[in-house]
């Protein structure tokens, strides 16, 4: 190429070529793709909604301390919409970052869909992460993370770390503040046609 060269002219040009490119083809795939929004691609939160999800984590707090069990029963439009209106103040109380927008909470054939954006090196890109839940022999719930996606690539951890520590916060450390061990009826667990239902008793 140049008299002299030993080819490391052509990596400092072609290397920052091939960066330009992969960028540009994220860019290409978070635009071209679809998003297979969980909810609707039109959604947009609704702070009656989200009012609601809170009122649903509350009435069932309520009512384990009241009478020693619980119902708790959400749509995936409420938790959409609390997610989207109320989550990264929540994450932030309770230590974790969330770098997320438009988000939306998909609940159907036994599983939770968390679609949102998420900033990936100054761009935007479509995230989505598959979560299974599921009642452990002590009664306990988990979530079990089944599939993740970053505009066709893996998610980096604390990523996937930050979605599953989102829902543990704010479904399940409620019930584990409250005196005695909570214990979950494996059954009555329900995630399907855009409702969340599980029902448990509080063991002393």
């Amino acid at each position: 190429m140049f008299e002299g060269c030993s080819g490391c002219c052509l990596s400092i040009i072609l290397i920052p070529l091939l960066c330009l490119g992969l960028a540009a083809c994220v860019v290409i795939y978070a635009a071209t793709s679809d998003s297979d929004a969980p909810v609707s691609n039109a959604f947009q939160p609704n702070l009656t909604e989200s009012l609601a999800f809170e009122r649903a984590i509350d009435d069932a707090i309520a009512q384990a301390r009241s009478q020693g069990w619980w119902a708790l029963k959400f749509t995936e439009r409420e938790i959409s919409s609390w997610m989207a209106l109320e989550g990264k103040a929540f994450a932030e109380e309770h230590g974790h970052v969330y770098p997320f927008t438009n988000v939306q909470v998909g609940l159907d054939d036994g599983e939770m869909r968390f679609y949102a954006d998420v900033e990936v090196r100054f761009l935007k890109v479509p995230l989505k992460v598959f979560i299974k839940p599921g009642v452990d022999s002590a009664g306990q719930i988990t979530f079990d993370i089944t599939k993740v996606d970053v505009a066709g690539i893996g998610a980096p951890d604390f990523v996937v770390q930050t979605v599953k520590a989102q829902f543990e916060d704010v479904l399940i450390r409620p019930f584990e503040d409250l005196p005695g061990s909570y214990v979950l009826y494996g059954q009555s667990l329900i995630v399907d046609n855009g409702t969340f239902e599980v029902q448990g008793f509080i063991q002393p």
